[in-house]
């Protein structure tokens, strides 16, 4: 599988597209005079928008990207991200590392996906003064064995690898 670069007018479309299905959700739920699921579809997009806006405090922009469009690249997987930043990490030379080690892993696996299967990736993304760390949790059901490899300037510590789960920790010193 080889995944070309969104466009800025596909990415428009998507994010335009997404906005009024949130909309139409909303609409949907107070017309059925469901006040409070329509209050909680707002609190949950002003808070995956605050942790957009908490990764992008990382200050790496090409990783930025790639989690801001994996949904839209890789609609077989729900993305669930969660991010604690409290410290820019700022390193061209690992974003974009990070952004292939990423794009490889999902590649990879990708079109060997149990179609009938849900599949689910988590990431946390959490920083300090101290380190950067990028926490990577696939589930599902796929054929292929996960492709992993070393990488200059960062760390892998390997929690899990089967064809169910792929979970590991990219982490990098910032000191």
């Amino acid at each position: 599988m080889t995944i070309k670069p969104l466009t800025i007018n596909e990415v428009l479309r998507f994010a335009n597209h997404d906005f009024l299905n949130q909309l139409n959700l909303i609409q949907m739920n107070l017309d059925l005079q469901r006040i409070e699921e329509a209050k909680q579809i707002i609190k949950d997009i002003a808070n995956d928008s605050k942790m957009l806006s908490n990764i992008n405090k990382l200050q790496l922009p090409r990783t930025s990207e790639w989690l801001q469009t994996f949904a839209w690249r890789f609609p077989a997987i729900e993305l669930k991200l969660y991010s604690d930043v409290k410290q820019a990490v700022n390193q061209p030379t690992l974003d974009e590392t990070i952004v292939q080690y990423l794009e490889n892993t999902v590649i990879h696996i990708y079109d060997g996906l149990d179609a009938y299967a849900e599949h689910q990736l988590q990431i946390v993304t959490k920083s300090d003064t101290a380190q950067f760390q990028l926490i990577f949790h696939l589930t599902g059901n796929w054929e292929q064995t996960p492709l992993l490899k070393e990488i200059e300037h960062m760390c892998i510590d390997m929690i899990e690898v089967t064809q169910n789960s792929l979970h590991y920790i990219l982490s990098a010193g910032l000191e």
